[in-house]
């Protein structure tokens, strides 16, 4: 989508009807409206108010009504002016116009200005009138874009960052303490404690359980773990690093969540060697929460809730994060809840884990000058607690945008004979970090004819982790793991940005629809 940082003329003829170019202004508006992304700078705010209330004989009350109306029809957003802005507008005749195109030029080569200002249009190559304006039809369609979501919510993101940046309270500062709180009372668990990624969220768990458990730093080789083979390696890498053995069982081939039955029989085979049970809520789908739970406290083992896709979603009517002794998240930046940068977070009801982790996290003790365990340098960065509090606001409108598309594609997609369409259990309430379909034969070529019209999809995952190299002779499987290996040769993860229109969806689905 095309970025349009509206100069101060064209809001003035659209809400001014005297204004000689009012109507075509209005009419022009009108066309590219859910086409573009329309912005303003802070700086014009008060001018555009300032230059209404001097020309129309209106009260204060109306012009403010009809200029939010205006903001709100055409979804505009206000970008902030920064000191760096008025610097660069100095050497400029017209202040203005080099504060606008210094923020074109920092949102970048995406982005013009729209003016009836010559002066503009002379000095900057990307500042156009109306009537040279035209749509771009990009036919490309990415899986996400983040920066689109950025300009979204933009007015919060950047208060948040500036707010941060001058308070500089970069280590651990309130900004932290405070998202914890909000995931805490969010997902419904007593602690929630901000840690460096998603994969440190898992180790520090892991080591925190052998400390509270054996009473010593690491697990040892013969200690368990049950896991799926059928994610992200983060998840097998953290029981070797937390020095347990991963083991693997199969996926239930419908939700490619792993399979409960599947736990069942591992606990059978390797009886007390098993010390706990790591699922992972797949693509944004909780696991049987019931089953799981069931098992593992019959089996007196602990469970870890690998939550780095399922922010938000929910088993049965409560969290993931909130079932087992521990819930791992992740802020990378692609995620339902992303940060700008690396970032996770543990969620617990048990206090003497949740003090374990806050220690851990810090170098392993209370006193950084005189530690208790072997720790790290895994804390949260006040950044980037900022970034996620100020768009945790939005989460369940974007998770609502992601069923709403999932939602659009089961309908035009089921009826498809060389593909099936994601089976969501009746208990759970699925995110859809992904929407990941089966491709029955020749997913490569399907995924590369895709390419081919401009729709980006992904394969996640494209090796199942008992076949990786790294886990060679360092796990345990359980069986040929069947589901998860045929699970690498045919999902395909589809568009699942939840800015997108409706127009963009049917394209992705008219795209698939086409090859078969």
């Amino acid at each position: 989508m095309q970025i349009v940082l509206l100069d101060t003329n064209i809001v003035l003829d659209y809400l001014d009807s005297h204004r000689p170019r009012h109507k075509s202004v209005k009419t022009f508006l009108k066309n590219c409206k859910n086409k573009v992304k329309f912005l303003l700078s802070s700086y014009q705010y008060d001018t555009i108010l300032f230059l209404l209330k001097r020309f129309l004989k209106i009260s204060k009350k109306e012009i403010v009504s009809n200029f939010k109306k205006f903001l709100l029809d055409f979804n505009v957003n206000i970008i902030s002016t920064t000191g760096f802005d008025a610097k660069q507008s100095i050497d400029y005749s017209d202040p203005e116009d080099g504060i606008l195109i210094s923020i074109c030029e920092r949102i970048g080569k995406d982005c013009i200005i729209l003016t009836y200002d010559e002066n503009l249009i002379k000095c900057f190559e990307r500042a156009i009138t109306p009537e040279k304006f035209k749509i771009s039809e990009n036919s490309s369609i990415s899986l996400l874009d983040l920066k689109q979501e950025y300009l979204y919510y933009a007015e919060d993101l950047e208060n948040a960052l500036l707010k941060t940046a001058v308070n500089a309270k970069y280590i651990l500062g309130p900004e932290v303490s405070e998202l914890e709180q909000k995931i805490a009372s969010y997902i419904g668990t007593k602690h929630a404690i901000g840690v460096s990624s998603g994969t440190d969220a898992l180790v520090i768990s892991l080591r925190a359980l052998a400390i509270k458990i054996k009473g010593q730093e690491y697990w040892d080789k013969e200690d368990l773990i049950i896991t799926t083979p059928f994610t992200f390696t983060a998840t097998g890498d953290a029981i070797l690093r937390a020095g347990a053995t991963p083991l693997f069982v199969d996926i239930d081939p419908d939700t490619f969540n792993i399979d409960p039955e599947e736990i069942k029989k591992a606990l059978k085979k390797y009886r007390k060697r098993v010390i706990g049970i790591l699922p992972v809520h797949l693509y944004g789908q909780p696991c049987d929460m019931d089953r799981i739970m069931e098992l593992a406290k019959d089996a007196g083992i602990f469970v870890v809730e690998d939550c780095a896709q399922s922010f938000g979603a929910k088993w049965d009517g409560r969290k993931t994060g909130s079932f087992g002794d521990i819930g791992c998240f992740s802020f990378f930046p692609s995620k339902n809840l992303g940060g700008f940068g690396d970032g996770g977070m543990v969620t617990t009801d048990n206090d003497e884990l949740a003090e374990i982790i806050r220690m851990l996290r810090k170098h392993g003790g209370k006193d950084k000058y005189n530690v208790d365990h072997i720790g790290y340098n895994a804390r949260l960065d006040t950044l980037q607690a900022a970034i996620l509090l100020a768009k945790m606001k939005y989460i369940d409108e974007f998770n609502k945008r992601r069923r709403k598309i999932a939602s659009f594609y089961d309908k035009y997609l089921k009826e498809i004979a060389w593909i099936k369409t994601p089976k969501v259990q009746e208990k759970a309430y699925h995110v859809y970090h992904q929407y990941t379909i089966r491709v029955l034969n020749k997913r490569d070529e399907v995924q590369k004819k895709l390419k081919e019209k401009g729709i980006q999809t992904m394969v996640y995952y494209p090796v199942s982790l008992h076949q990786m190299k790294v886990f060679k002779n360092r796990c345990e499987c359980l069986g040929e793991l069947k589901n998860a290996t045929e699970a690498t040769k045919q999902v395909l993860s589809l568009p699942i940005e939840p800015m997108y229109r409706e127009e963009i969806c049917r394209k992705v689905v008219e795209g698939v629809r086409s090859l078969g």
